[in-house]
């Protein structure tokens, strides 16, 4: 267990059962949300604790601090643990920027390539060679808000992948990173950890192809029991088939799969995320995508698929149905993902090589 501090940025979902899993097993957590959210945050500010039900922890947990001051949360903490969705990147990396100090560890859950977006900032503040960045795959906890303070665990994820960015500095933090998260595994480098986050090969092509079906319903859908039929699933496929072909492209495989795993309503989300009882029924429940601007499409289509795509074009691996679910979700949501979204010059890796690129994520 560290003795300092820990901080948790975030007030979302997996914030929130970050939070709660960390100080059930004892640690003293900071946790912070950004003065935009300040209004939905109200009640654990001022309780200064989260209730949570599910197969985790239950009851009422007080932490340790709670705020939304990013210098009074940064203060005294080694381990900076951002769990947020990646739209809302720079907007928390920018607040973080003139409080982070020599020798922290910053952990970026369910990364979609945000390392390298902290890092060029880091970079250009020039305490990119004091800070350690990390980047996981996806969260640890399927998770859902339930109210207020009130956070529901529906399941976990059996093992998530972590790299530092560059790969070499892992080996430094990692053993301390595993006693405060049993689940994480090591990772080739960030370019790995990015690749294999799940949402991105599931989620847009899930949502996207039930379009009608979102808008009709006004929002009462649910993608894992009604919307990953036989010819979506053969999407999802596909989308992962490509983004593998990229990633040997560079040198390294993904996480491998059976086939029958895509051939269910979860498709590899069954596999990613397990409960105790009934895994597909549990994530069958989940509701949503609600409406055509959820995070389901703007966040994991263009923090996740528009950089698999313009790394493709780099060592010359076409992704064309990549590239056409980008491109109709830029026209269902009435927004140029491929100008908002997370491209290789907001990255920092413009113009690289793929030799150059392999160098950055592994010296």
């Amino acid at each position: 267990m560290t003795e300092r501090p820990i901080a948790v940025l975030g007030g979302g979902n997996g914030a929130h059962m970050m939070a709660v899993d960390l100080t059930s097993r004892g640690h003293k957590v900071c946790f912070y949300e950004h003065p935009h959210f300040e209004e939905r945050f109200k009640t654990v500010l001022e309780t200064g604790a989260i209730t949570a039900k599910g197969i985790g922890p239950c009851g009422s947990f007080r932490l340790h601090q709670v705020s939304t001051d990013m210098g009074a949360t940064l203060e005294n903490v080694e381990w900076v643990n951002l769990a947020i969705p990646a739209t809302g990147h720079d907007l928390f990396f920018q607040e973080m920027m003139p409080h982070l100090k020599s020798g922290q560890k910053v952990v970026v859950w369910a990364g979609d390539f945000g390392s390298f977006r902290l890092r060029k900032l880091l970079a250009k503040s020039g305490k990119d060679r004091d800070i350690t960045v990390i980047e996981a795959n996806t969260l640890p906890y399927g998770a859902r808000l339930e109210g207020p303070g009130m956070v529901d665990l529906l399941c976990i994820a059996p093992r998530v992948m972590v790299a530092a960015l560059p790969s070499s500095k892992l080996a430094e933090v990692f053993d301390e990173l595993k006693g405060m998260f049993p689940c994480v595994i090591e990772g080739k480098h960030v370019l790995a950890a990015a690749f294999n986050n799940p949402n991105p090969m599931v989620h847009p092509p899930g949502s996207l192809l039930n379009t009608g079906r979102i808008e009709y319903s006004k929002g009462d859908f649910y993608m894992y029991r009604e919307g990953i039929t036989e010819a979506v699933a053969r999407v999802i496929r596909e989308v992962y088939d490509e983004s593998r072909r990229v990633a040997n492209a560079f040198g390294f495989d993904m996480i491998q799969y059976r086939d029958v795993d895509f051939t269910t309503t979860t498709s590899i989300m069954g596999v990613e995320f397990i409960a105790p009882f009934d895994t597909r029924g549990v994530i069958a429940s989940i509701l949503g995508p609600t409406s055509l601007r959820d995070r389901y499409i703007t966040e994991d289509l263009p923090m996740g698929l528009v950089p698999r795509s313009e790394l493709g074009r780099v060592v010359g691996v076409p992704t064309p149905v990549t590239d056409g679910i980008v491109s109709i979700g830029s026209v269902i949501c009435k927004e140029d993902f491929w100008n908002t979204g997370r491209t290789l010059e907001t990255l920092g890796i413009s113009g690289m090589s793929r030799d150059d690129i392999v160098k950055a994520v592994t010296a």
